[in-house]
Parts: structure tokens; C-alpha cells; sequence
């Protein structure tokens, strides 16, 4: 728990005097997590913890919902109760806390669904930044989003776990959704137009993260798959001292250049400021961000969780093993909710990330590599899934501004996967391979109605190897089910790749449900990203 403020030093007498003036006076604060704050959604169906603290050993009753559970604060002051599973209710109700010597109330509370929403910068990127920002802001300022709640958690990075933030839950208005998480936001819009129950949105996310900055303490000493993360980590430290100079003489130096144009009434020079180099207490360290922004909100009800990174990971060392980290990271999540918590059930709650789109700055070996690991995380995972950004991208911004597919996507999976709605949730994904005539005939699940091409063109980016294992453009049809590949200059095919590249521009292989196709190979040759 954090440390409480030490109060100054009083004499005897001063004592004596608030004890006969009031015999509470010095108890301990009532105090509530912020995630129980007025405007917050609770999730339905689950068992719902509510936690605080209060002085050691006060009797603390919570009242919501026609329950009230009565705890008794520990010896540091904090206390937890369960609440039995509520029924969604979009009329705000109050949460009353008591203690023995005061009482807190929560009020405008809504049942429904919770979800988290975390990640790196296109998880961060608020919906300001997108090509629907003015559309959204405006239906803010109506009705129609009274029933969504938002929760910013503030960047942070400690190496010890937090046991707070300092955040509300708020209403939507054109300023908080202007403000929150693009992807986050259309997401939950998505969810609330057909679930038609109440939702709530944690953003928990900073730009330029590696996954490693979202594991808990103990995946980073001693899981395999954090050994390149260790490893990194360990030269990063020995090479800080040196970095940090001369981070110190490159930003002294670009100083005095702003300085000399601004006092020659010039504009400011070309490039920007040099970055700080990460090290020891960087706030994006391994484990920093689990530590403060993801631990705290433990073991808070949530029905799932939506991810957006990886752009991070995608070089050299991290994409091929990004797959393996992130099943780490979310045996972290699913195992922590559970633990923060006294007899809390462990759930394997949904985990749905966003395959990172094309973009003419990505690796040109790493970024596809990295679609291929997080394709994997969702086949050879648990309650996992993935969206497709493929057709979505910017090749000249790797903060693309079309989010509102991205979003609602996300909510497609959940709908399917989580809500058990029938509908179709992916685009086609490689199924099987067989070599016949000559020709590569690949079959896909997924099917969505049936293949298309999305223009009516020639499908785009398949390429075809030999046994040289040299990949080629190669022609390829949709026959039925089916996709037919095929290359003069291959006559004697052996494996295929789709939009093999940091860059497919204008992809155009999808299903009738307009869902896009996964980049895939075919083959399992080695590929080495440096």
C-alpha cells in the first residue's frame, strides 16, 4: 500500500484535547480505490470486489445494489469485500462505505460491461487524432453516449507494485472523448450500440512500450521468455552512463540552437529535440508500467482486455519470441486478478489484440514477422483473438488515423467470441496447402460468406517460392473456396506468402463480410531479423 502522509508532531495537551473534542478525530480516512469513484461502471455477471483502506481493524460495511458485506480493515489498513454478481442496470444507483466514525457515497454507478484497454501509442492515440474525431466529439454532446463511462489511468513506471492511481471514472462529453483512447473508444461505441448495456473503458497505455514494460516482477528475473528481455536489459544498463552523457551534450547543444534562431528571429531548426535514453528509472523500464498502471487496478472487475502493441517488439531480438512474451504477460493479467483478491475465482478472461497494419517505416523483416507472432497468439492461445489493421495502415505514419474500424473489429471478436452473438468476426485465415499441377491451392477458414477480391482486381501481394526457397510475384484466383496461386517462373512449387511486408499497400483479399485476410506464409523457413 502507499505510504499515508506522516502528520506533524503534536504535544500531550493537543492530544488530550482533539480526543475530548472528538473520539474519531484521529482515525484513519475512509478511503475508496479510484475505480469506485461517481460515473464508474461495475461489471455484471462476475463477482465484484470493492476495495480501501481505513484505519487497522475498523469494521467497514459496503452497501450496493440491494447487498451490503461487511470486512474488517488489516493490520495495514486496507480492506476488500466481494460483491455478489450484479444485473446490468443502466439507472445510476450509489455505493455507501461505512466505517465506525464516517461514510463515503459513490454516486451515478451503472452496471454493465467492463473492459481494459492497453498497449502502446495506437492504443494511446485519442480519438482527436482520427478521421472521425469531429463526428464522435459531436455525438458526445448528446445522449446517446450517457451510458459509456471513461477511466484514464496516468503514465507511470516504479519497480514496486502500486497499490493506487490518481484517476476518475467520467461521463462522455466532446472534451473526455476527444481525449481517450481511439481504439478503446470505438470499441466500447461498437459494444454499446448492440449490447445496449452500459460500458465501461480503463485506458491504461503509453506510446514506444515493449511488451517487457507490461510484465509483472516475476516473469522479468526468472521466465524464459523473458531471457532477451534480460539480456537487453542488462547492456542497456551498463551502456546507461555513457548514453545519458551524451544525451546531456546532444540536448545542450540543440538548446543552443533554438535559442540562437529565436534571438535572430529565425524559425526553429529543422529535427527535433534528441530523446532521452531509457535506463534504470526510465518510466518505460521492464516491469515500470505493470508495476504502476496495470497492478493497481487489481483485482477490479473487467470482463476482458484489448491490446494494441508491438511496434516496439518488432526488431530484432523481440519479434520472434514476441509471441512467447506476450502468453507470459497475460498469465500474468489473468493470474494477478485472480491473486489480488481472497478466494477470487482465476478467470481466463479475453484477451483480443490488433495486428499491427502496413506501414512503409516498419522492419522490413520484423514487422511481418510480428503479424505472423500475434496471428499465433491468437491460434495456440486461450480466450484470445486478434483484429486485422492490414488494409487500415498509413505507409507514411505508424499512427494511422483510421481507428474506427480498428475499434470496431475488436468489438466484432468480442461480440462473437465473449457475447456469443452469431456473426462473422475475422477475415479469412490460411488453413492448408496442397501442390497440384504445378499450382499452390490454398484453403482458408474464415470464410465469411466467401472469398472476394474488394475491388473486383486481381488479388494482390502473393508471392510463390521453389525449392530455392526465392519468393516471386505470383498470379493468384479465387476459385470457390479456394485461392489458386500459381508463377511461370515457379514450376515446381513448394511454399506462399501474402503480403509478406512491412508495407502491403492496397490489399484487396478479404471475405464477404468485408473483413480483410492475415498476412500468412506457408512455409517455416528461418527467418532472421537483424
Amino acid at each position: 500500500m502507499k505510504s499515508r502522509p506522516i502528520p506533524r508532531a503534536i504535544d500531550t495537551l493537543a492530544v488530550i484535547g482533539l480526543l475530548l473534542l472528538s473520539p474519531s478525530a484521529l482515525m484513519a480516512k475512509l478511503e475508496l480505490h479510484p475505480l469506485f469513484t461517481d460515473h464508474g461502471v461495475l461489471q455484471q455477471e462476475l463477482p465484484v470486489p470493492v476495495w480501501g483502506w481505513s484505519d487497522p481493524g475498523a469494521e467497514i460495511s459496503v452497501t450496493f445494489g440491494g447487498q451490503t458485506k461487511t470486512t474488517t480493515a488489516a493490520a495495514d489498513g486496507r480492506w476488500m469485500t466481494i460483491l455478489a454478481p450484479l444485473t446490468a442496470n443502466a439507472e445510476p444507483a450509489d455505493l455507501l462505505v461505512k466505517n465506525a466514525a464516517e461514510s463515503v457515497k459513490v454516486s451515478d454507478l451503472l452496471v454493465g460491461e467492463v473492459w481494459l484497454c492497453s498497449g502502446q501509442s495506437n492504443m494511446a492515440m485519442s480519438v482527436r487524432g482520427t478521421t472521425d474525431a469531429a463526428a464522435m466529439e459531436a455525438e458526445a454532446g448528446t445522449a446517446k453516449l450517457k451510458d459509456v463511462r471513461l477511466f484514464r489511468v496516468p503514465v507511470d513506471g516504479t519497480d514496486n507494485r502500486q497499490d493506487s492511481v490518481k484517476a476518475t471514472w467520467t461521463p462522455c462529453n466532446p472534451a473526455t472523448v476527444s481525449a481517450f483512447s481511439a481504439v478503446g473508444f470505438y470499441f466500447g461505441r461498437a459494444l454499446h450500440t448492440a449490447r445496449n448495456v452500459p460500458i465501461g473503458l480503463i485506458q491504461s497505455a503509453n506510446g514506444g512500450t515493449n511488451a517487457y514494460s507490461w510484465i509483472n516482477r516475476d516473469t522479468l528475473e526468472n521466465d524464459p521468455a523473458a531471457a532477451p528481455t534480460r539480456a537487453f536489459w542488462e547492456q542497456t544498463v551498463a551502456n546507461y552512463p555513457q548514453a545519458a552523457a551524451n544525451y546531456e551534450k546532444a540536448l545542450a547543444t540543440w538548446k543552443e540552437k533554438v535559442a540562437a534562431a529565436k534571438a535572430a528571429g529565425n524559425p526553429a531548426p529543422r529535427g527535433s529535440a534528441p530523446r532521452e535514453p531509457i535506463g534504470p528509472t526510465h518510466v518505460k523500464r521492464p516491469a515500470g508500467h505493470y508495476q504502476a498502471m496495470i497492478a493497481p487496478l487489481q483485482p477490479f472487475a473487467i470482463r476482458g482486455v484489448i491490446w494494441y502493441q508491438g511496434e516496439a517488439n518488432s526488431r530484432a531480438h523481440f519479434a520472434p519470441q514476441y509471441k512467447d512474451l506476450m502468453f507470459a504477460l497475460l498469465e500474468d493479467w489473468r493470474a494477478d486478478w485472480a491473486g489480488a483478491a481472497p478466494d477470487l475465482e482465476r478467470r481466463n478472461f479475453p484477451f483480443y489484440l490488433v495486428q499491427l497494419p502496413n506501414f512503409g517505416g516498419g522492419h522490413e523483416k520484423g514487422w511481418p514477422v510480428i503479424r505472423e507472432q500475434m496471428l499465433r497468439f491468437w491460434q495456440e492461445g486461450e480466450n484470445t483473438g486478434m483484429a486485422v489493421a492490414i488494409d487500415v495502415g498509413d505507409p507514411k505514419n505508424i499512427h494511422p488515423n483510421n481507428k474506427k474500424p480498428v475499434g470496431e473489429r475488436l468489438a466484432r471478436f468480442a461480440r462473437a467470441q465473449t457475447y456469443g452473438e452469431d456473426l462473422v468476426y475475422s477475415g479469412p485465415i490460411f488453413d492448408s496447402l496442397t501442390i497440384e499441377g504445378g499450382k499452390a491451392i490454398l484453403k482458408f477458414k474464415h470464410l465469411g460468406g466467401g472469398l472476394i477480391s474488394t475491388d473486383q482486381q486481381a488479388l494482390r501481394h502473393f508471392t510463390i517460392a521453389g525449392t530455392e526457397s526465392i519468393f516471386v510475384k505470383a498470379n493468384a484466383e479465387i476459385v470457390g473456396d479456394t485461392v489458386v496461386v500459381s508463377s511461370p517462373d515457379v514450376p515446381d512449387p513448394r511454399a506462399v506468402r501474402y503480403a509478406w511486408s512491412n508495407n502491403p499497400e492496397n490489399v484487396n483479399f478479404a471475405n464477404q463480410a468485408g473483413l480483410p485476410a492475415s498476412p500468412f506464409r506457408t512455409d517455416s523457413w528461418e527467418i532472421i531479423v537483424e
